[in-house]
């Protein structure tokens, strides 16, 4: 009898835990499922990124090539508010240099 009452609580408890762990791990998979989420927009957005600048690019050297060739002031004043700068030999627009970026602060942990 004494046998039967600690292996039959030895049971309930294991199972209990096995409980326990199921819902932890139900848990830990909706988490996981939002944190993937986020970081497949944060992708997205890096990779639709790369494909402005690279139009961006292109854009701004249309515009140079037209300001030189049909000697635009206004299409170069333009520019130059924007941070453009043209090359008058080769009519290349090239960007002024950007302001150097601040340190991030330190964390303590």
């Amino acid at each position: 009898m004494r046998t039967d009452g600690w292996l039959h609580r030895l049971l309930v408890a294991l199972s209990g835990i096995t409980l326990v762990l199921v819902v932890v791990y139900i848990v830990l998979t909706q988490d996981n499922r939002s944190v993937q989420t986020e970081i497949n927009q944060r992708q997205q957005f890096i990779n639709q990124s790369i494909r402005l600048g690279r139009i961006n690019d292109a854009l701004i050297h249309v515009l140079a090539t037209t300001a030189v060739s049909n000697n635009d002031d206004k299409l170069r004043d333009l520019l130059a508010q924007n941070g453009i700068t043209i090359n008058p030999a080769t009519g290349a627009p090239e960007r002024e240099a950007a302001p150097p970026a601040a340190a991030p602060a330190a964390t303590g942990r």
